[in-house]
This record gives structure tokens, C-alpha cells and sequence, in this order.
């Protein structure tokens, strides 16, 4: 009995070391994905950039991102985690190495396209790895820690980025985190398994990919899960990733480091929300879908604050909108505890790709069409406060859509449909 304790716990170790590796390589992830957060004016400075401009860095990196999530999730289903973490790590680093040294703005955005290709390597192969080394009961609460840790990757970068931009400048500060990137990249290469020992990740055999994605995609609860990411997440990346510092700057008439720190406030909601929703959702599944709704309900009247109220907003009420719009961004890491629990072991990556793909085409399109928007509005003369609040109405209206799609998913959220197991084959 002893032997047996010692063995479980033995496990226990070292699925959380091998989840707290990859757990660091996320964080790694959202401080680059969300670096422009307090480097975006400093950025049209450098390049000599309007806000299409500078919204088309977000926008080249999260298309990356996005358009890569399926083939990332089902690489992670057929060949492991460890190989694709170390690709987005790479990636990542040299794109934070270019980023750091451009002079011009094609060699600036060369980095950005880096970072997002790396980026998408990572979130879903965390994911797999909770998935290989944690029973299902504990899946809920390890994303929910995940999405924490990424948080505070975020957190990093608004006022310590800033500081840091401010103390050693461009190059010195980006350089800084393409070197910490290699490092923590050889350490991956060194430790990482992709699951415990005797034990291998199910895949298909011999199914094409369009197959596998069709297959997730005729399922009404990965629908639910991308819709539920879509919807909460969405505004959450489009405000932290590049629209929130100009924003807090020209129509709340913050300081910069106000903006910092208001984004950082936003951030911190977001990661206590992801975690306490993880810990209710693995002890009380059935609240998952009354989480997201909820969530979407108040994030969307958040949004029509912004856009209606006339700014500056009272510094209360303005960080109370954040941290609600940041708080619904953390709950929306339930959509991979939903997608997991709708679908098949086996598909468990591409699921997860799939609802993962959902707020980064949100951040994509309202990143683009506010950018747009916003240089047209002051061309005609509008004055820049009221320019901004118009531009966001686009950001409102994706967010109604995203909620009105829940209400009609809401009957499959996490639900397995009801059909024959596929056969599995076994990787060797």
C-alpha cells in the first residue's frame, strides 16, 4: 500500500512538472501575443504608423494564430505536444529577435508574423498535455490554471513592459525576451514528455484531417465552445492586444501609464476569473453554460458603456467595465473544458482548436475593421474621443451576434453526442 502511495504520488509530481513547463511556455506566449498592449504608441512612433497600421501588426499575428489552430490541434492528437511546443517556442524567439532589431515597418512585421505562428503552437498543446498526464475530473480546473498563468504573461506586459521600454528602449526590452524565450525553450527540449511512461496520446488511424475537422464541426457542443470563446474572449484580446492604449489615452484622456495600469487591472480580472470559474466548473460541470451566458450578457452591456457613454468615464466606473470585459475573457477558457467534454478522447486537440479559434477571428476582424473605421472618422473631421467610441460600436455588434449564437447552443453545451466510439488506433 505504501509502494502504491509513493507511485500516485511520484505521478502526481510529475504531471504537474510537466504541465508547469508547459504552462511557462504560455505565459511565454501572452507576453509576446499582447506586447503591443503598452508598446502601441511607441510602435507608430517607430514606424511612422496610423492605427490601420498599427492594428494590422495584431491583425497579421492573430490570423497566423487563428487560421493555424486546427492543424495545430491535430498535430497535437496525432504526434504529441513536445515536438509542436518546441517548434512555437523557436518561432517565437526568433520573432521576438526580429521585432527587437527592424528598422522598417515589413521587417517589424516579419517578427509579428514570427510570434503569431509560434504563438498558435502553444495554448492547445498545454492543453494536450493536461489532457495525457490528468484524469478528466481535474481537466476543468488545470485549463482554468492555465489560462491563470497566461494572465499573468499579459500582466507582464502592461506596466513592468512599459518600465522597461521607458528604462532600455526598443531593442534592449524585446531582445530581453527573445533570449528568455531560447532558455526556456532548451529547457523544454531537455524535460517535456508528452505523456507518462507506457502511455500515448489516441489518434486516428489513417483519417484525413478535413475528415477529423468535419467531424468536430457537425458537433453542436464544439459550436457551442468556439461560440462561447468567440464571444468572451473576442473583446478581451481586441482591447488588451492593441485597440486599449489609444483608446484610454485619446477618449478617457489617461496618461500612458494610467493606460498601463488600467489595462493591467482588466488583466488581473481575467486571471481570477479563469481560475475561480475552473475550480466551480470541476466540482459543478452542469454551471458551466450558465457561467457563459452570463459572462456574455454582462460583457456585451460593458461594451455598450464604451460606446455610448461619453468619456472620460469616472475612474471607478471605467475599471469596473475593464475588469468585467476582462473577467469575461477568463471565463471563456471554459470552452476547452466544454469542447473536451463534447467530443471523443481522440479528438480532444482539434476540438480544443477549433473552440480556440473562435475569439481570435473576433480580434482579427474587430482589430481590422476598427482600425479602419477610426482613420476614416477623423479624416472627416470627427473629433478623435467621439472617433474612438464610434469605432467600438463594431466591437459591440460582434459581441451581440456572439451572444445571440450562445442562446441558440446553450441545449449542447458539453454535451457528448450520441453516436457510436470511432475505433482507435494506438500510437506505438
Amino acid at each position: 500500500m505504501q509502494q502504491e502511495v509513493l507511485v500516485l504520488a511520484d505521478k502526481s509530481w510529475s504531471a504537474w512538472l510537466m504541465w508547469g513547463l508547459g504552462a511557462l511556455c504560455y505565459l511565454t506566449a501572452l507576453f509576446h501575443r499582447m506586447s503591443l498592449s503598452v508598446a502601441g504608441l511607441t510602435a507608430q512612433e517607430r514606424f511612422s504608423l496610423d492605427a490601420t497600421g498599427l492594428a494590422a501588426f495584431s491583425v497579421v499575428q492573430l490570423v497566423l494564430y487563428a487560421v493555424l489552430q486546427v492543424p495545430v490541434g491535430a498535430g497535437a492528437d496525432r504526434f504529441g505536444p513536445r515536438r509542436l511546443l518546441l517548434a512555437g517556442m523557436a518561432a517565437m524567439a526568433a520573432g521576438s529577435t526580429v521585432f527587437a532589431l527592424a528598422a522598417s515597418y515589413p521587417a517589424a512585421m516579419a517578427g509579428r508574423a514570427l510570434i503569431g505562428a509560434g504563438d498558435a503552437c502553444l495554448f492547445v498543446n498545454v492543453l494536450r498535455l493536461a489532457h495525457n498526464w490528468f484524469p478528466g475530473r481535474r481537466y476543468a480546473l488545470v485549463a482554468a490554471l492555465t489560462g491563470m498563468i497566461g494572465g499573468l504573461g499579459q500582466l507582464i506586459a502592461t506596466a513592468p513592459l512599459a518600465a522597461l521600454l521607458s528604462t532600455f528602449g526598443w531593442t534592449t526590452a524585446f531582445l530581453a525576451a527573445g533570449v528568455v524565450t531560447a532558455v526556456l525553450l532548451v529547457a523544454v527540449g531537455l524535460l517535456l514528455r508528452d505523456a507518462p511512461a507506457g502511455t500515448s496520446a489516441p489518434v486516428r488511424g489513417g483519417e484525413p484531417l478535413r475528415v477529423s475537422l468535419g467531424n468536430a464541426w457537425r458537433n453542436r457542443g464544439t459550436r457551442h465552445a468556439m461560440w462561447t470563446h468567440f464571444t468572451l474572449m473576442g473583446g478581451f484580446v481586441s482591447f488588451t492586444a492593441v485597440l486599449g492604449q489609444p483608446y484610454l489615452v485619446s477618449t478617457q484622456g489617461r496618461t500612458v501609464a494610467a493606460a498601463s495600469g488600467l489595462l493591467g487591472v482588466m488583466v488581473l480580472g481575467f486571471v481570477v476569473a479563469s481560475t475561480a470559474a475552473g475550480q466551480l466548473a470541476s466540482r459543478r460541470p452542469g454551471l458551466r453554460a450558465p457561467l457563459v451566458a452570463g459572462s456574455a450578457v454582462a460583457g456585451t452591456l460593458c461594451w455598450v458603456v464604451l460606446v455610448v457613454v461619453p468619456g472620460p468615464l469616472p475612474q471607478a466606473v471605467l475599471a469596473t467595465v475593464l475588469i468585467v470585459i476582462g473577467a469575461a475573457g477568463g471565463v471563456s477558457m471554459l470552452a476547452f473544458d466544454l469542447a473536451r467534454s463534447a467530443n471523443h478522447g481522440h479528438q480532444a486537440g482539434i476540438a480544443s482548436g477549433v473552440a480556440n479559434m473562435g475569439g481570435f477571428m473576433f480580434a482579427v476582424v474587430a482589430e481590422l475593421a476598427v482600425g479602419v473605421l477610426l482613420d476614416a472618422l477623423l479624416a472627416h473631421g470627427v473629433a478623435a474621443p467621439q472617433a474612438h467610441r464610434l469605432a467600438f460600436g463594431v466591437v459591440l455588434a460582434m459581441s451581440v451576434a456572439g451572444t445571440a449564437r450562445l442562446a441558440t447552443l446553450h441545449r449542447h453545451a458539453g454535451v457528448l453526442p450520441q453516436r457510436p466510439e470511432p475505433v482507435l488506433a494506438h500510437a506505438g
